[in-house]
């Protein structure tokens, strides 16, 4: 079988990303100067088994444009949330074919997309308004229809700087949703990488209220941070995964709910580049599990230079390295 036939079994044979085994870590080398995922210095690299531009699997009705910002995978499909439309992409793992739910050409605000074990999805909106800097979540059903919209007791200093990730989870009998901050410590664009962080969020009362505040390791110094997925260990962990737009890159760990926390051993990968060194996967917004080793990634719009063209409003599936 093919390196793209083995990953994409394996792929489907573990959807949904709510179950699984324990991820694993770099293979360390003597050498210092070796790539063994340690740090972003010796980052390893995800190896491409396939990619697709989205326009040529969804409908081209609904505008020539899906501007990606989040995806999970569920029930053997991969979901895709882009901001620019309230409609769901749904697509199978081989990237053959797809369809769009419900919803409309509109600037959904949508920048995160998680699913429950129960198949209802949840997207993440970054901001109330342009004016008010206050998240939301919309409730979607199982054929991503809408359901409901509520309030997060979060705000923010720029209504285009919130929650870019999501991540839902059941604890001790209740619900979570993790909301990942935008920028390093919640604030601006000057803040210092190295501080991500990840507000821990419950429905309380109709509003989803924060319990606590995660941080992420220190050494996954980012300069934004675009997305999370877990999936469930065999020891009740989590593995965790966190993506980054403009670091182009990707940090591995573990998530803890006993106590909550976010721990290591942690591993670094990042996208492959161009022949002549150049950073080509420039826009990565969401990223879910469809195995332990294996992830499946979207893109938003770039700024429009070159490479970063090529794999801009696209699905992508890499192997981690081992």
């Amino acid at each position: 079988m093919t390196r793209l036939g083995c990953a994409l079994a394996v792929a489907l044979a573990l959807l949904p990303a709510c179950q699984g085994s324990d991820t694993p870590s770099g293979t360390h080398d003597a050498d210092a100067d070796a790539a063994d995922g340690t740090s972003m210095a010796r980052a390893l690299t995800l190896q491409l088994v396939t990619e697709k531009k989205l326009s040529k699997l969804l409908p081209s009705k609904n505008g020539d444009h899906y501007e990606a910002s989040g995806i999970v995978g569920w029930g053997g499909m991969l979901y895709v949330a882009s901001d620019n439309q309230t409609s769901i992409g749904v697509i199978d793992t081989s990237l053959n074919k797809g369809k769009l739910g419900p919803g409309e050409v509109t600037n959904s605000q949508y920048e995160a997309l998680t699913a429950s074990t129960d198949g209802r999805f949840f997207a993440m909106v970054e901001s109330a308004s342009d004016a008010v800097g206050g998240a939301q979540v919309d409730e979607l059903a199982a054929d991503t229809s809408f359901v409901s919209r509520s309030e997060t007791d979060a705000s923010f200093e720029h209504a285009n700087k919130g929650f870019e990730g999501a991540a839902w989870l059941q604890a001790s009998g209740r619900e979570y949703l993790l909301a990942l901050c935008e920028n390093n410590n919640c604030k601006d664009d000057d803040s210092r990488a190295g501080e991500g962080r990840v507000q821990l969020l419950a429905l309380v009362d109709g509003v989803w209220t924060s319990q606590m505040t995660l941080k992420l390791p220190e050494a996954a110094a980012f300069l934004d941070y675009s997305d999370l997925a877990l999936q469930k260990n065999a020891d009740g962990t989590y593995a965790a995964a966190v993506v980054s737009r403009n670091s182009s890159a990707l940090w591995l760990g573990r998530l803890s709910t006993s106590p909550w926390g976010f721990t290591g051993p942690s591993t670094f990968y990042t996208f492959p580049r161009s022949a002549e060194g150049e950073v080509r996967y420039c826009s990565v917004e969401g990223v879910t599990f469809l195995g332990p080793t294996v992830l499946a990634l979207v893109s938003d719009k770039s700024d429009g230079s070159e490479p970063c063209t090529e794999e801009e409003e696209s699905i992508h599936v890499f192997q981690m390295p081992h």
